[in-house]
C-alpha cells in the first residue's frame, strides 16, 4: 500500500488543513492503495471528518498574531522547547511511517526549520522517498517573499530534498516562478496543476436549504474562515441588516470555531434580533453551504477562494491585509479579471457592504460567466503526479514565453 506524508503548516485558521485534508481524500479516491498520514497543529484537526485510509498525528498547537509572530498556543512551555518537540515527532513518525511520497504545505522546511530533521532522515532512507512542496496561488508580496525565501535558502533546500514544486493555480492569474524570481533550477522543478476544485460537499442543495424559511429571498452565506479575525466583517454586515426595513435576503452566518468567544456571543445576539438572519459557530462540510447559497460574501482565503470560483457562486471577497497580503492580491488579482467582487477590509461600512451583496444577487451571473477557461484541474493533477508517478511539466521561462508569442 503506497504511503504518503502530508506536513500541514497550520498556526492561523483553518485554510491550511482544509487545502491538505481536501489533497489527501483526492489521493485516497484516486487510488483505492493509497493511505495517508497528515502531520499538523491544527486546534481543529478533530472536527474534520476523517475518510478511510486517512489518519493524522496531533502536533502540539502554534499560534501566530497578527504582526506574523509565532507562539505557543496552549503548552506551558516555551516556543524554543515547544518547536524541539514538535520537530522530534515529526522526524519519529516520518521514520516510522517510512512514506513512498512526502507532500510539503507551504515552507520548505517547515515552521521555523521544524521539518529538516525529518527531510535529513528520510534522504537517507534506502528507499527515499519523493517529496513535492505544495504551494498555494500566492504566498505574499514578492519583494518580502523572496526575501524570506533568500534568508531560509529554500532553493538550496529544494534542490537537495525535493522532487518537485506543485502550486496551485494559475500563472495567468498569479506567475509564480516570476514573481517570486525563482532561479532556473526551481523553475524547471514548479509545475502550475491549476485551482483545487471543489464539489458539492456531503449535502444536496435541496437538502440544505430545506433547513431555512426563505420566504422566496435569497440566500446569502456570509462566513470568516477560520473566525480569528473575521468579526469586524460579520459586525458591519448585521448593522447594514439592522438599518434597512425589510430584508432584501435571507443572511446565513457561519462565524468559524477561532472567533474570540466575546465576539461570537456578542454578534450571535445581534443576529437574533434580526428576521431572516442564522447564525452558526461552525462547519466541517462548508462546500455544501457554499452549494446551497445564491451568493458568497466571505473573506478571501485560498479555499474560499477555490469554493465560490468552482461551485459557480458570485461573490463578494473583504480580504485581510496582515500579516501578510496573500488575501488582499488574490482578491485585487480576481477581480480586475471580473472573476468576483472585492472590498477591502480597511473600506468596509455597512450600507456599502449591504449594497454590494445586493448586486451579487441581481447580477452575479457577470462573475460565473467570466471564470469560463480558469484552470480547475490541481486535485486530478496532484493525484497524477503522486499516485501514478508522472513527470512534471516544468513553468516556462518568462523569455520562452515572450518568444513563443513574438511575431514571426
Amino acid at each position: 500500500m503506497p504511503r504518503v506524508l502530508v506536513y500541514s503548516h497550520d498556526t492561523f485558521g483553518l485554510g491550511n488543513i482544509r487545502r491538505m485534508l481536501t489533497i489527501s481524500e483526492a489521493l485516497t479516491e484516486a487510488d483505492p492503495r493509497v493511505c495517508v498520514l497528515i502531520l499538523s497543529g491544527s486546534p481543529m484537526l478533530h472536527a474534520f471528518r476523517m475518510p478511510p485510509r486517512i489518519d493524522y498525528v496531533k502536533l502540539p498547537c502554534l499560534a501566530r498574531d497578527m504582526n506574523g509572530a509565532y507562539s505557543v498556543k496552549y503548552l506551558d512551555l516555551d516556543y524554543a522547547a515547544t518547536l524541539r518537540l514538535r520537530s522530534s515527532l515529526i522526524a519519529s513518525a516520518a521514520n516510522e511511517f517510512a512514506p513512498d511520497v512526502v507532500l510539503v504545505d507551504k515552507k520548505p522546511t517547515g515552521v521555523d526549520g521544524e521539518l529538516q530533521v525529518a527531510l535529513d532522515l528520510l534522504s537517507g532512507h534506502m528507499r527515499r522517498p519523493r517529496t513535492y512542496l505544495v504551494l498555494r496561488d500566492i504566498l505574499d508580496e514578492p519583494q518580502l517573499t523572496r526575501r524570506i525565501w533568500d534568508k531560509h535558502d529554500y532553493h538550496t533546500v529544494l534542490a537537495r530534498h525535493y522532487a518537485g514544486v506543485l502550486v496551485a493555480g494559475c500563472a495567468s492569474v498569479f506567475d509564480v516562478a516570476s514573481e517570486y524570481a525563482f532561479p532556473a533550477a526551481t523553475r524547471a522543478m514548479t509545475e502550475y496543476v491549476g485551482y483545487l476544485h471543489r464539489s458539492g460537499g456531503r449535502r444536496t442543495r435541496d437538502e440544505v436549504r430545506a433547513t431555512f424559511d426563505l420566504d422566496n429571498l435569497p440566500l446569502v452565506l456570509v462566513h470568516a474562515g477560520g473566525g480569528g479575525d473575521g468579526a469586524p466583517l460579520i459586525e458591519a454586515f448585521l448593522e447594514g441588516l439592522r438599518a434597512r426595513s425589510a430584508s432584501p435576503f435571507y443572511t446565513w452566518i457561519i462565524s468559524g470555531p477561532e472567533m474570540d468567544d466575546n465576539d461570537r456571543q456578542r454578534l450571535k445576539a445581534r443576529a437574533a434580533q434580526l428576521a431572516h438572519v442564522r447564525f452558526d459557530d461552525f462547519t466541517d462540510d462548508m462546500p455544501s453551504c457554499v452549494e446551497a447559497a445564491d451568493a458568497v460574501v466571505s473573506m478571501g482565503g485560498y479555499n474560499t477562494v477555490c469554493e465560490v470560483l468552482s461551485l459557480k457562486k458570485p461573490a463578494l471577497i473583504v480580504p485581510r491585509n496582515r500579516p501578510v497580503m496573500e488575501q488582499a492580491m488574490r482578491a485585487a488579482r480576481m477581480s480586475a479579471k471580473r472573476y468576483l467582487a472585492c472590498m477591502s477590509d480597511t473600506d468596509i461600512n455597512p450600507a456599502a457592504l449591504i449594497a454590494a451583496t445586493m448586486r451579487l444577487t441581481l447580477e452575479g451571473e457577470a462573475q460565473v460567466r467570466a471564470r469560463n477557461g480558469l484552470a480547475f484541474e490541481g486535485l486530478d493533477r496532484i493525484a497524477e503526479i503522486v499516485c501514478g508517478n508522472a513527470p512534471l511539466r516544468p513553468a516556462a521561462d518568462p523569455s520562452e514565453r515572450i518568444r513563443a508569442a513574438a511575431p514571426l
